[in-house]
């Protein structure tokens, strides 16, 4: 898990080392943010809650590329709270990903990710700790871009063993 956290955040810095151009073949380093909605459907809850993220990763090339990730994800409440006392709840999720895209012609590409994470489990009463639930991730979404450098995209993706989808839009700048 550390030699995937490091060789992306090795690909990472080197990307922030290149020139701040964008390359002619899709090359470079990103950052983004995301904003949407974590939808929980588990044994624990089911539910809507809104969703922050933050992205940045390295393309290799316009269709293969890798990230480190954050999201919130935040469902804990106070009336749920005092009537489930055992229980613990995702709070966030942070992880890596291999990213890839197809371009669809024009500004649009189809993309997808597939990664692994940690995601933050949160217990709702004092008796019991906070744990880390090691979380595999995959999604899917559509991106449009304004210009070589700035881009929106649309995104679901889906926490496999927590059982999370977050629905979310962001804003992704290529350096």
């Amino acid at each position: 898990m550390r030699m995937m956290y490091s060789s992306a955040l090795l690909a990472l810095a080197a990307g922030f080392s290149l020139s701040a151009s964008a390359a002619p073949d899709g090359a470079g380093a990103y950052a983004g943010t995301l904003i949407g909605q974590a939808r929980a459907s588990n044994k624990q809850i089911e539910r809507d809650n809104v969703s922050f993220g933050l992205r940045a990763g390295y393309q290799f090339n316009s269709t293969v590329g890798v990230e480190v990730f954050t999201n919130t994800l935040s469902f804990i409440e106070a009336p749920y709270y005092f009537e489930h006392r055992h229980e613990a709840f995702p709070e966030e999720h942070y992880g890596v990903a291999v990213t890839g895209a197809v371009p669809l012609g024009g500004r649009f590409s189809l993309t997808g990710r597939a990664g692994i994470g940690r995601t933050k489990m949160h217990a709702a009463s004092p008796r019991y700790s906070d744990y880390n639930e090691t979380d595999p991730s995959i999604g899917a979404g559509v991106r449009f871009s304004f210009t070589p450098h700035l881009s929106i995209n649309a995104e679901a993706m889906r926490l496999t063993k927590t059982k999370v989808t977050v629905l979310s839009t962001g804003f992704r700048y290529q350096f």
